[in-house]
């Protein structure tokens, strides 16, 4: 007999954590289940058995693109009417992800055993996160696993699609920067030290710009080892720091508060949480459960904090869009498209064309940085570049003006 700790949520929208006596999993599950809880995370805590548990090093993260592909697989099999052990086996036989085979081995032998497919998937959270067994376990309460999994695939594509153009709009930028700062950095260290021996063979006085520039490559060829350690002891503690809650906190407040990354930023942000939210609700899951499982995906720790205020107010009964105004963190946008939504009844609709309209503009945003930053870039290149080599040639002028 084990003890199970479940986050459930009850019939009136509030979140409780409770702990129930069973024989299995699933039979503890489908208690809470016939009292009318919606369970959407458990965790098994034996009294008897302390076993260690050794590490398991396949427990590690999936690509989205390859999670992504096994839901298309998976939705084209249940369409076919296939068993899902069936379905297991093909997938798992298909599948070229070892790790990804190996949980799928793991869920087949707990389905067979009698879980419910999300029931089994949600004991490899690292993998199959609570968005997506929340989702499956809805279709599963409904009798519609099809159109939940297919509302779940549409989700992924529309996030996998606002990562890559995020990405493929700052992969350029960050290209150039760093090109130019490679250029810059051997100028300095290679070229710079080569005419300052040809200088001092001369025996010539050099104009004060050379001077200080030769100066500062001097400086900067004896301090260099020193400086790249110094930068990464930096990134070190920075990242260190940031792992903590606090630290964490204040760099995610710092990020949105940013000139046009913030903007950028809490956009594509809010554009996910909308997408997130509008996929639950059209699901039929529950308010409250979907804002917790929501929450989870937002992935700022200083929005999460202020949406998080917004909770207790919704499961009170206030609705969620003057909830979320006094959050202070939500725009004024999304607000007004909830509050149509919720008094039209059609709230899952309308935070869909929110998550439309915040994609538009992130996408808009990207371009226009984009197209700003390019040029910049170049240009400050070109410049700092044209000024060393001119520095560096200033003696080659003065000492032909001396000829003539």
């Amino acid at each position: 007999m084990a003890h199970y700790s479940f986050k459930v949520g009850t019939p009136q929208g509030s979140i409780q954590d409770l702990k129930v006596e069973g024989d299995s999993h699933e039979a503890a599950r489908r208690t809470l289940e016939a009292k009318g809880f919606f369970v959407f995370d458990a965790e098994a805590k034996t009294r008897a058995s302390s076993r260690l548990r050794l590490p398991n090093l396949r427990a590690g993260r999936i690509g989205a693109r390859a999670l992504l592909v096994f839901n298309q697989e998976l939705l084209a099999l249940v369409r076919a009417g296939l068993p899902i052990i069936v379905i297991l086996d093909l997938l798992r036989e298909r599948n070229q992800n070892p790790r990804l085979r190996a949980l799928l081995e793991t869920v087949r032998e707990d389905v067979k055993a009698g879980a419910a497919l999300s029931a089994a998937m949600a004991k490899h959270p690292a993998v199959f996160g609570p968005l997506y067994t929340a989702s499956l376990h809805a279709g599963e309460q409904s009798g519609n696993f099809a159109d939940a999994l297919s509302r779940f695939v549409e989700y992924q594509k529309r996030i996998l699609a606002l990562r890559q153009r995020l990405r493929a709009a700052l992969t350029y930028p960050v290209i150039l920067i760093g090109a130019s700062l490679a250029v810059i950095l051997f100028l300095l260290t290679f070229v710079v030290p080569t005419f300052s021996r040809i200088y001092g063979d001369m025996d010539a006085e050099l104009p004060a710009a050379t001077r200080v520039l030769v100066t500062i490559t001097g400086y900067l060829q004896g301090a260099l080892p020193m400086v790249f350690v110094g930068i990464g002891l930096a990134a070190f503690a920075l990242w260190q720091w940031r792992r903590t809650t606090q630290g964490r906190r204040l760099t995610d407040g710092w990020i949105v508060r940013l000139p046009w990354v913030g903007a950028l930023t809490s956009g594509y942000l809010f554009s996910r949480f909308a997408r997130t939210l509008a996929m639950m609700q059209t699901g039929g899951i529950p308010m409250m459960p979907s804002l917790e499982t929501t929450l989870g995906t937002v992935g700022n720790a200083y929005l999460v904090e202020g949406l998080r205020s917004a909770l207790p107010r919704v499961a009170a009964g206030g609705s969620l869009a003057d909830s979320l105004g006094k959050t202070g963190v939500v725009p004024s946008l999304m607000l007004e498209l909830v509050a149509v939504g919720e008094n039209s009844g059609s709230l899952g609709e309308m935070l869909g064309h929110v998550a439309d309209l915040y994609d538009a503009e992130m996408d808009t945003r990207l371009t226009a940085i984009a197209a700003a930053l390019e040029p910049v870039i170049m240009m400050g290149m070109g410049l700092v570049v044209a000024a060393i080599v001119v520095i560096m040639y200033l003696p080659i002028f003065h000492l032909s003006s001396v000829v003539r």
